[in-house]
């Protein structure tokens, strides 16, 4: 099956409501979505943040993190879901975030790329959030895709383990 189709499936019959944060996939995720018949009720914003600058600016990414963690972390990457999902102000429940760059326009395809993920929720008026740090090479358009397959796939493997836990 087709992950976007999959994942649209999750979130209607679920009735949740996707934010997302991208950085090196420039906004694939929330296109791939899109493309699906019927998503348009469950989603909600898409940021993409194609610079260190943009990405430090978005919602809830605090430079005290970025100065103790690196840009490229699971924590700035929690932060930006978990500011994300406050910044729809209620209209979506789950947000997740895509945080790293390839290392340059010319992507040598055997050098390997640390990228972070990170996936929230809001359930009962609090929020949840976990992230992951992923380590890929290849061609610079099997990274992103790669990145979108796995910041899909861990979505309601996520919400699954937090609605699980209550």
């Amino acid at each position: 099956m087709n992950i976007t189709k999959q994942i649209a499936g999750y979130l209607m019959s679920r009735s949740l409501v996707l934010v997302s944060v991208e950085t090196c996939t420039a906004g694939a995720i929330g296109s791939m979505m899109a493309d699906q018949r019927g998503t348009s009720g469950c989603l909600d914003l898409g940021y993409v943040a194609h610079s260190a600058a943009a990405l430090a600016a978005l919602p809830g990414v605090n430079t005290q993190t970025i100065a103790r963690h690196g840009l490229v972390s699971e924590a700035v990457a929690r932060e930006t879901a978990e500011g994300a999902l406050a910044r729809s102000a209620g209209r979506a429940s789950v947000a997740l975030a895509s945080v790293g760059w390839l290392a340059n326009e010319d992507h040598e395809p055997g050098v390997a790329v640390t990228h972070c993920l990170a996936w929230a929720c809001s359930e009962g008026g609090r929020v949840h959030s976990a992230g992951e740090t992923v380590r890929l090479s290849g061609r610079r358009s099997e990274i992103r895709r790669s990145i979108a397959r796995i910041a899909l796939l861990g979505l309601p493997q996520f919400v699954d383990g937090v609605f699980a836990r209550e």
